[in-house]
Order: C-alpha cells, then sequence, then structure tokens
C-alpha cells in the first residue's frame, strides 16, 4: 500500500528519451486499438516531428526512485497559441493542452495520478512565459480533474449518423471544392482573424467574465492532418481495397451572389469509425445553412467512402445543426441527427495559479483536442 504523503520516495521529473518510449507504450494498453503499438508509438513519433509540436512538447513522469524503471503515471503537455477577452477585448495569451495521462493498473486510486498531475500544475505555473490556462480533455470521469482544479466545461456534440446512406462524392463546381492543405492553411489565416474579431467582441454585463479559446492555426491543423492522414493510411492498408484515393481533408462553399463562404477540414477516427470535423467556419454566423449543408454533404462521403457511419461536430451552432438537418432529409435512408452532451472527450479549464474565474472556453472544437 502506499504512502500518499511520502512525496520523497516518488520522483517526478521532465521524461528522457527512454521513458518517453516507455510513456506511449504504457498509453498504448488503453488508446493504441485499432492500431498496433508499434504502430501508436510510430504515430505520435510521427507528430513529435510537427511544426505544432517542436519546441512546444513535454512528457511528464512520476516514478518509484526504488524501481525508476517503472513509469508509474505520465502525460504530456503541449504549448499551445491562445487569446482571452476579460472584457477589454482579446489578447493573445499562452495555453497548455495536458493529455496522454495513464497510471499502470496497479496503482490506480493510490494518489498517484493526483500527485503527478499537481506537480504538472505547479510546473505550468511556474513557466516563466505565462501560460494563461491549461485545458484537460477527461475521459469518463470529468470530477475527478474538477477536484484537482481542473473545471469541466460545456461539451456538445452533433452526430449525423448516415445510416443506410451510400453517400458518393459531389462533382466540383465553381461554388463547391474539395480542400487540400495549401488551400486550408490560407483559410486557416482567415479563420483566424475572424476568430479574434468575434472573441473581441463578446461582452457581458459588469466585464466580470473570462473568455478563453484556443487559437485554430495553421500549425494546429497540420498536426492534426498527419494524425488523420496516418490512421487513413493504416485503415486503408487494414481494407486490403488496393485502392488508391486522393488526400481530401476538407471542403469550401461559396456563394457567388453574396459571396459568403463556409469551409471545414476534418480528422479520421478508427478507434470510434468516425469522421470528426475538425474546424467548421462561415463568414457569417446566421443564414449560411445552405453553404454549411454543402460541406457536412463532403464529409459524409468522405467518411461513407471509408466505411464509417457518422460525422461529428462539436460545439455546433444553430445554423449547423440547421444545415444538419436539411442534410439528412436529403440522404434519407435512416440518416438522422443527435445532438448531445458528450460522454467524454470533455474540455477542463483551469486557470493560472488555479485562479477562480467567472467564464470559461468558447467555440471548443475539435481541433482544440490533442
Amino acid at each position: 500500500m502506499l504512502v500518499h504523503n511520502e512525496d520523497s520516495r516518488f520522483v517526478y521529473q521532465r521524461a528522457t528519451p527512454a521513458q518517453i518510449t516507455k510513456h506511449f507504450e504504457n498509453n498504448s494498453q488503453m488508446w493504441a486499438a485499432p492500431l498496433s503499438t508499434s504502430d501508436y508509438k510510430d504515430l505520435h513519433m510521427h507528430l513529435s516531428e510537427t511544426e505544432a509540436s517542436i519546441g512546444q512538447t513535454a512528457y511528464w513522469v512520476l516514478f518509484d526512485r526504488e524501481a525508476p524503471e517503472t513509469i508509474i503515471s505520465s502525460c504530456t503537455t503541449y504549448l499551445r497559441d491562445a487569446m482571452v477577452n476579460a472584457g477589454q477585448g482579446m489578447r493573445p495569451v499562452r495555453a497548455a493542452v495536458v493529455t496522454d495521462i495513464f497510471t499502470l493498473p496497479d496503482y490506480r486510486r493510490k494518489g498517484m495520478a493526483t500527485m503527478l498531475l499537481s506537480k504538472v500544475q505547479q510546473t505550468l505555473d511556474e513557466v516563466v512565459k505565462r501560460i494563461e490556462f491549461s485545458v484537460l480533455y477527461s475521459d469518463l470521469r470529468p470530477e475527478f480533474y474538477g477536484g484537482l482544479g481542473w473545471t469541466p466545461q460545456p461539451a456538445r456534440h452533433l452526430r449525423i449518423v448516415i445510416g443506410k446512406a451510400l453517400v458518393e462524392m459531389p462533382l466540383e463546381t465553381d461554388e463547391l471544392k474539395y480542400t487540400r492543405v495549401p488551400r486550408l492553411v490560407e483559410l486557416g489565416k482567415k479563420d483566424v482573424n475572424m476568430a479574434k474579431l468575434r472573441l473581441s467582441g463578446l461582452r457581458d454585463d459588469g466585464n466580470s467574465k473570462t473568455h478563453a479559446q484556443l487559437m485554430p492555426t495553421q500549425r494546429l491543423m497540420r498536426w492534426h492532418i498527419v494524425r488523420s492522414g496516418i490512421l487513413k493510411k493504416k485503415h486503408l492498408a487494414n481494407r486490403q481495397t488496393g485502392e488508391e484515393r486522393p488526400s481530401l481533408h476538407g471542403a469550401t462553399s461559396k456563394n457567388r451572389e453574396t459571396g459568403t463562404e463556409a469551409w471545414v477540414w476534418w480528422t479520421h477516427d478508427l478507434r470510434s469509425r468516425r469522421l470528426y470535423i475538425g474546424r467548421l467556419v462561415s463568414t457569417r454566423v446566421r443564414g449560411m445553412e445552405r453553404e454549411i449543408k454543402k460541406v457536412l454533404g463532403m464529409a459524409a462521403a468522405e467518411a461513407s467512402q471509408l466505411g464509417f457511419r457518422e460525422v461529428v461536430v462539436w460545439e455546433p451552432a444553430e445554423q449547423t445543426v440547421a444545415a444538419a438537418a436539411l442534410l439528412v432529409e436529403e440522404l434519407g435512408q435512416g440518416a438522422r441527427t443527435v445532438e448531445e452532451e458528450r460522454p467524454d472527450m470533455v474540455p477542463c479549464l483551469r486557470w493560472h495559479g488555479g485562479e477562480q474565474r467567472e467564464g470559461g472556453l468558447v467555440d471548443a472544437q475539435f481541433y482544440g483536442w490533442s
């Protein structure tokens, strides 16, 4: 039986290369499937080489000094560009995402994860270049992280269930286009500028709330697309279809009359066999159901071609819900939408130093998850 107050028995430190390998071997026990442990480690090696990760990633481990080869508990932290509005307009800040949390089964419910994460909080709070807030995406126990100071945030998603419909990829037109990385980078710059303006425009009576958002940068988009591309390649190899499919990462729809535009980029999740919308953007906050329906239709076609049965949108706007309803009506064959609270992957927010503030995350779409 471990004694929780014997802190000197346990060592917390930034992981060595060998410990990083062990960290992901441990994580693979829970999160690798359907990938092999080798493929799972390879995936994370590739992610560590992306622009969003280089110089922005740290791995933290806890081990018994008498058995240093055994990593008891560990996690990853990513530094992210972010912004806040405390009632005086948008201010760029730094944030951290805490992820890949794993504790060996024999050490669970013995305070090891609590000890590790408390040390991680202290580390983040003491960084010279201030980290304004951190986000941790919970599994099925957000109340556990809430007890440590990461407050669970509202977490809704819209599931577009394709049903038995076989959705063909629509032909490109002047208004509807497939989107690849170069175009997504261009659109991403526009997205960041709009996100800054929209956050700046949030006002609350008495200026008592602080709104926070992870920036939807092109670096973060590329991180997701690298991850998605590797997973998609593994999926197609396992299906043994022998087909070579183009690398489609998203779609755009533009109304030539009004000049308004909507776009999405997506990621593939083999574990749940879902297509996640990493980011859905529209140049207006209402009246764009037609354009959004078209890009969601592209996403549904991508999902259908891969044998996935759902497209998932986090934190859908009203016009997105309406657009999805139009889409499933068109698809027929049992297609439907489900809007509900998410049972997992719930974002939990902690302000610098554990400060208590009114407010929270806004526009927390899937792109922020790591």
